[in-house]
C-alpha cells in the first residue's frame, strides 16, 4: 500500500469512528516529575535527611556586602550578618553528598528566614534538582570534610581554586534543645529560569519560601571557628568580607526538605 493510500486509510478510520482531533495532551497524573523523561533524574519532594552533620559559622560582614546580595523586597538583618553551612547529607531518593551553603538571615514582610546567596554540591541530582524546584543557586564543587585532633576542618574547590577554607573547634556539648530552639528552617530564594527564545525575559523570576519539616538537633558541639574565602572569576567569594567570626556549631540533626511556595513574582509585579 503506497504511502498516500495509507494516510488516507486512516483518515476514513478517524471520521468513521467520529474522532475530530488527535489527543495532544496527557493527563496530569501521567506527566514525568523531571527530566529526562523517560529515566527523571531526581523524584518528587518530601527528601527525608537523616544523620546529617554539618558545621555552620556565624560571622558578621559589611551592610554594603548584604545590599549587593541580597535582592528586593528582602531585607537583610540589621547586624550585617551571615553564615556558611559545610556538611554530609544523607538524604532519601537522592543519596549521600557534601553541600556547603552560604546564606544571609533575612525577612520578607514581617518574616524571618534566610536568603540562599551561594551552594556548593557534589551531586548532580541534588544540584538539578534544587536549582529546578526551589530556585536553590547550587553548583557543582570539591568539597572535603574530616575531623582529627577535636578540630573539624573543610574546604571548598571549584575551577581548580579553594574558594572556601573553614575550621572549627569540637568544644562544649550543647543543649539541642537550645539549637534547635535558635535555628530558623525558613530558606528565601530567587528562582531564575531563563527564556529559550533570543532576548526574551525570563520564564521564570519568583521568590520562594521552603520551611523544613521534623526539623531535629539530636547532638551538637559549640566552638570558636575560622573562616577564610578565596576568588575566582566566576566564583568571587572574596567580594565577602569577613569582618569577624562570631562562632560554630556542629551538629547531627534529621529534617525533612518539602514543597514551598512562591511569595513574590517579579514578572507579575513588573519588576
Amino acid at each position: 500500500m503506497s504511502r498516500f493510500k495509507l494516510l488516507a486509510s486512516i483518515m476514513l478510520i478517524t471520521l468513521a469512528l467520529g474522532i475530530t482531533e488527535w489527543p495532544m495532551t496527557a493527563p496530569a497524573a501521567e506527566f514525568p516529575y523531571s527530566i529526562p523523561r523517560t529515566a527523571p533524574l531526581y523524584q518528587s519532594p518530601p527528601f527525608e535527611y537523616r544523620d546529617c552533620w554539618g558545621m555552620t559559622i556565624l560571622f558578621k560582614t559589611t551592610a554594603e556586602v548584604l545590599k549587593e546580595l541580597v535582592p528586593e523586597p528582602l531585607v537583610p538583618n540589621p547586624n550585617s550578618l551571615m553564615w556558611i553551612f559545610i556538611g554530609r547529607q544523607n538524604a532519601s531518593c537522592l543519596g549521600a553528598y557534601y553541600e556547603v551553603i552560604l546564606g544571609v538571615p533575612v525577612a520578607f514582610r514581617g518574616k524571618p528566614g534566610s536568603y540562599s546567596v551561594y551552594l556548593y554540591l557534589d551531586n548532580d541530582a541534588a544540584i538539578a534538582g534544587g536549582r529546578e524546584i526551589w530556585g536553590w543557586p547550587k553548583k557543582e564543587a570539591r568539597i572535603t570534610m574530616a575531623e582529627r585532633d577535636g578540630v573539624v576542618t573543610a574546604t571548598v574547590e571549584r575551577g581548580g581554586i579553594q574558594l572556601v577554607r573553614a575550621a572549627m573547634e569540637l568544644g562544649r556539648l550543647a543543649n539541642p534543645a537550645e539549637i534547635e530552639k535558635g535555628s530558623n528552617p525558613v530558606y528565601f530564594n530567587f528562582k531564575l529560569i531563563p527564556s529559550v527564545k533570543k532576548n526574551a525575559p525570563p520564564e521564570v523570576m519568583q521568590l520562594t519560601s521552603t520551611t523544613l519539616e521534623n526539623n531535629k538537633v539530636k547532638q551538637a558541639y559549640t566552638g570558636r571557628a575560622t573562616l577564610e574565602f578565596g576568588t575566582s572569576p566566576v566564583d568571587p567569594l572574596q567580594k565577602i568580607a569577613i569582618k569577624e567570626v562570631l562562632g560554630a556549631t556542629y551538629e547531627l540533626q534529621d529534617f525533612d526538605l518539602v514543597y514551598g511556595e512562591v511569595i513574590y513574582d517579579y514578572l507579575k509585579e513588573g519588576r
